[in-house]
């Protein structure tokens, strides 16, 4: 028996990458074992979006080697794109970047023959279809965009994904189908930048493919993300149809002007706070965001106007960063570096805020009634419970035995936001 184990950072367009991967090696006949157990291939799927992830992208290859002196190291993805060299030194026996993963089995194949490193890292230039048929999962993502032409100021992912290239339509409705009839409830759309999706495609966007994959029965669509100018009036229609998540994440970086611009991220918190307001009228609506906080020449007083939009807004859940000194990327360059101190104390300072807004949002919704995809049983305070996520983003803990989706009266809020405690009503 041939075994293969694969560790994923970063982000969830990385996440379906690994599984399309795994799909590939299971299809020629490799058994999946988790990264933990000794196995005869381990994949490592690479992170470049800050400092930390390209020094836990190394970790993890050592660790790789470590656990098996006989096996096979596969590294990709962004780091491997934007540092092949460094990933050689390091010992991987293949490396391939953000194209070309396809071949990663038949590079196994051809080391395993020969004992050559192989490197394959090339410029990506067409959308890498990798269905996932390996999963175990009730709520997958799948990836329909990849590439970035945004260039924000602190971001190398542009220069490791390429330009922007969509999934062909077909493939994205054959996959929803397939997944639907494998038990799959809910699917994820996601990628690099997932509001650009048809701009490659003529007659498509995002709203159609999305109209188009909800004409699916039987299995509920959610969004990653979509940056402010991209929540349009198509997709804010969207939110009437029952099977599509009343979530959306809209990343914010900053509730500052003077640093938006700096970020090079084309909107202002004006704009910004008019989508928001629109969205309001939704309710209830689990609405996301991403901030970064110590960016260079990030004042104290830049902060507090961030602290206090963020505040405003009244983000159901919030994802705070501590800006990541990025060499080549316009960022690097800029004065008035914020020292690490104050970055760490003004992440805390937004944590908590975040925290307290969870804890706010969830405690309005005691008493409705959610539909909560099932994903997986835990054990919570010495009991045994069925957990799963709600349409609006919420976890939500089931005492009862339940698989699927299932509909479930919301009781409880858990401690600092990390969920709700809930009856099952049915399973739909």
């Amino acid at each position: 028996m041939r075994t293969v184990a694969a560790y994923t950072l970063g982000c969830k367009v990385n996440q379906y990458d690994t599984d399309g991967v795994l799909s590939l090696f299971a299809k020629r006949g490799f058994t999946v074992v988790p990264f933990t157990e000794k196995a005869d291939v381990y994949i490592i799927n690479t992170c470049t979006v800050t400092a930390e992830s390209d020094k836990k992208s190394r970790q993890m290859v050592r660790r790789a080697r470590e656990k098996n002196l006989d096996g096979i190291v596969c590294v990709m993805g962004c780091y491997t794109q934007t540092s092949s060299e460094a990933v050689k030194e390091i010992g991987a026996d293949i490396i391939v970047g953000t194209a070309g993963r396809d071949k990663i089995v038949d590079l196994v194949e051809a080391f395993a023959r020969d004992k050559k490193q192989q490197v394959l890292v090339t410029e990506p230039d067409a959308f890498e279809d990798l269905p996932v048929t390996y999963h175990e999962k009730t709520r997958v993502y799948i990836k329909i965009e990849d590439g970035c032409e945004n260039f924000c100021a602190y971001c190398k992912i542009p220069y490791s994904r390429g330009r922007i290239r969509s999934r062909r339509p077909e493939s994205v409705i054959e996959e929803v189908t397939r997944l639907r009839d494998s038990g799959v409830r809910e699917v994820v759309f996601t990628g690099i930048h997932v509001g650009f999706y048809g701009k490659d495609l003529p007659g498509w966007n995002l709203a159609r493919i999305l109209r188009e994959s909800l004409e699916i029965p039987g299995i509920r669509i959610r969004l990653s993300s979509l940056d402010p100018h991209e929540v349009d009036d198509e997709i804010i229609e969207l939110l009437e149809h029952p099977r599509f998540c009343r979530h959306l994440h809209i990343p914010l970086q900053s509730g500052n002007d003077k640093i938006l611009k700096k970020m090079n991220r084309n909107y202002d918190t004006a704009y910004y706070r008019s989508i928001i307001s629109r969205l309001k009228d939704y309710a209830p609506l689990g609405i996301t965001t991403d901030v970064i906080v110590g960016f260079p020449g990030e004042t104290e007083e830049d902060f507090r106007k961030t602290y206090e939009f963020v505040e405003e807004m009244g983000f159901t859940r919030l994802h705070v960063f501590p800006f990541s000194h990025r060499e080549n990327t316009p960022a690097y360059y800029m004065p008035l570096q914020v020292p690490q101190k104050e970055k760490a104390r003004r992440v805390k300072e937004l944590i908590d805020l975040g925290a307290s807004m969870m804890q706010s949002y969830h405690e309005r919704q005691i008493g409705r009634t959610a539909e909560v995809v099932v994903e997986q049983e835990t054990t919570l305070n010495g009991k045994r419970y069925f957990v799963g996520t709600s349409d609006d983003y919420i976890r939500v803990y089931i005492a009862e035995p339940c698989t699927g989706l299932a509909k479930v009266k919301l009781d409880q809020t858990l401690p600092e936001g990390s969920g709700m405690l809930g009856t099952l009503l049915e399973t739909v």
